[in-house]
């Protein structure tokens, strides 16, 4: 169910990053996912995650009149895509704010960036490394880690069979392929 269930999500993705022929952001002038919002519970741990885990740079923040953050935008890489951290927002329980299902970063190489978590205390499981190297439906290697909230993180090495290295080939670097181990032979 749950695969079922991946492989929709994936799907509808997809077919929503892929853009038609005539597309509406053509007219609306949509250019790229600007960010993904987030609430965290604790800004310190949320910031030693993001940022001393993943590598995310803190881009600005704004802060309440007592001088508390309000918001704080972390840049993934050199793009225009950031996650935008709400500290201190978690409702009270009867008043549960949905979670996103997932949100996902693309990586490099899978297998360095999870040596890297590692090597920064991020704990992961022993099969860790055996999980990312299966090909995935979508021809991606992939791997779910989670933020100090439980906020699911996807990391994705897209290859060149994936519909995402078709769809978004700069995604592969500029030899069309991903650096480090080759997942073409994971099966």
């Amino acid at each position: 169910m749950k695969t079922l269930r991946h492989l929709l999500l994936t799907g509808a993705l997809l077919i929503s990053a892929a853009p038609p022929a005539t597309s509406a952001q053509d007219t609306i002038g949509i250019k790229s996912l600007g960010h993904v919002g987030i609430a965290v519970s604790n800004v310190q741990r949320a910031l030693h995650f993001y940022g001393g885990q993943l590598g995310l740079k803190e881009a600005f923040r704004l802060n309440r009149p007592d001088g508390a953050p309000r918001l704080i935008y972390l840049q993934v890489g050199d793009s225009s895509t950031f996650v935008e951290l709400f500290p201190g927002t978690r409702s009270p329980s009867s008043l549960q704010l949905p979670k996103p299902y997932h949100f996902g970063f693309f990586v490099n190489n899978l297998e360095d960036t999870l040596h890297e978590l590692q090597t920064k205390g991020y704990p992961l499981p022993a099969d860790a490394f055996e999980q990312a190297a299966k090909v995935q439906a979508d021809g991606t290697l992939l791997y779910f880690i989670f933020d100090p909230d439980g906020h699911r993180i996807e990391l994705s090495q897209a290859t060149r069979q994936s519909y995402q290295g078709k769809a978004a080939p700069a995604l592969l670097g500029p030899s069309g392929s991903r650096s480090g181990s080759s997942p073409e032979r994971h099966h």
